[in-house]
């Protein structure tokens, strides 16, 4: 009896020991959690920074949830070893909504639309409630031609919330502003989702076709758009030619030794065709203000006319004045502003991807300048009270001073010029 009571003391002080004798592990604070640059972005340098993180804590405390947030953000660090990682990690944790989504898009990326779809749609089953998967599902289901399940996806991420507040508001007030049956020309994820789901499911200005500009470098998606009335501006023999020439311009580029840069991608070459098409059909066409820049849509932007949110590119119809009035008094009567003025916006200290809009919106009343001090007292005043309660806040300090002077005249009404002398602005 003794020698077992020895014995189970000497078990129990082995466990022990293998439990707190340990050496001591160092402590990892977990790092910040990696979400779509839809909702926060940061620069290249930051998501490689983060990367090293997650993976010293994966090494520490590997799990799911981990890996995840690694390659999230070596996904956004462009790491080289990405795609490898990710499938070692699709290995490692099979039903991870997260990994799950992240191998769809790269089968989405390099054209794979079935396989796509089906890791997509098994992400969103896991975890209804990510909303990541449904974006990537839009165009999937786009490229497949698939209109009633396209429209179930946008309405997910509608009702999902998967759009800021402050981005919805955003494309709204970018395409109130558009005439009839405008085409906007868009860009990226959050001037070109939003624009769908009002047009499509929202059904705000049906009439507007948002069409983005890198989708038109696939095979599929220039006839798509045309299928949803755009004016015919290309057949699948005419894309083809295209793409054959741009691959010539790029080989004579290389042999020249010129940047790679100064080739038109395709897409911007059928930008052109669209801007034809939709000229002969009587249709204005717009370039969104969130659209990068490059040498072709710089020249094309230079013939056209910047109206605040939205540059149009096909000749006005109405004289300038004309078309500015009716663009102002749109933005006092129609813009929203319940995302400019919400709590996340205004105090959350992530880097939203909405807060760069706010720029967006003092460079569009910047440039509207002249039209707003010749608009009259009325339009002024009410322009100046939008800008003072909804957007000066948001600004930082020197775009808010900038933007602060222009306001600052003596034909300005009084209120005007009484707020200038408190913000110590003298013209």
């Amino acid at each position: 009896m003794k020698n077992t009571a020895i014995f189970a003391a000497a078990i129990l002080l082995t466990s022990f020991c293998a439990i707190t004798c340990r050496s001591p592990q160092k402590d990892l604070e977990r790092p910040e959690h990696i979400v779509s640059w839809r909702q926060v972005t940061y620069d290249s340098a930051t998501y490689a920074k983060l990367a090293r993180l997650w993976k010293d804590y994966d090494d520490a405390y590997p799990s799911e949830e981990a890996y995840g947030n690694w390659m999230y953000a070596a996904r956004y660090a462009k790491d080289p070893e990405f795609e490898s990682l990710l499938k070692k990690g699709g290995d490692k944790y099979p039903s991870s909504p997260i990994l799950l989504y992240l191998l769809g898009n790269q089968k989405q990326t390099h054209g794979a639309y079935v396989e796509a779809i089906q890791l997509l749609e098994r992400s969103a089953a896991l975890d209804p409630g990510y909303m990541d998967p449904w974006f990537s599902l839009v165009v999937a289901y786009m490229s497949r031609d698939d209109r009633e399940r396209t429209d179930v996806a946008l309405r997910r991420i509608l009702e999902g919330g998967g759009v800021q507040d402050e981005v919805m508001d955003f494309n709204y007030n970018m395409i109130a502003g558009l005439e009839a049956n405008a085409i906007l020309i868009t860009n990226g994820d959050n001037d070109t989702y939003p624009g769908w789901i009002l047009t499509r499911i929202v059904k705000f200005r049906p009439d507007v076709n948002i069409v983005n500009r890198s989708l038109l470098n696939t095979e599929w998606y220039p006839l798509s758009v045309v299928k949803d009335g755009v004016p015919p501006f290309i057949t699948k023999a005419g894309r083809d030619s295209l793409s054959a020439q741009m691959e010539t311009d790029f080989n004579e580029a290389k042999q020249k030794k010129l940047p790679f840069s100064s080739v038109p991608l395709l897409g911007d070459r059928l930008v052109v065709r669209i801007i034809d098409a939709a000229q002969r059909a009587g249709r204005p066409v717009y370039f969104a203000c969130t659209l990068d820049d490059n040498t072709l849509l710089r020249e094309l932007k230079s013939h056209g006319r910047s109206l605040g949110l939205a540059t149009l590119v096909t000749p006005a119809t109405k004289p300038y004045e004309a078309q500015c009035r009716d663009l102002l008094n749109t933005w006092i009567r129609d813009f929203r502003t319940g995302g400019l003025d919400s709590w996340r916006v205004r105090y959350e200290k992530n880097p939203r991807s909405g807060r760069m809009l706010m720029h967006i919106y003092a460079a569009a009343l910047s440039s509207l300048r002249n039209p707003i001090s010749s608009a009259g007292g009325e339009v002024q005043l009410s322009l100046f009270r939008w800008y003072r309660d909804h957007l000066l806040v948001l600004l930082p300090t020197e775009l808010a001073d900038q933007t602060n002077a222009m306001w600052c005249g003596k034909s300005a009404p009084r209120e005007i010029q009484d707020w200038c002398k408190k913000q110590g602005i003298h013209r």
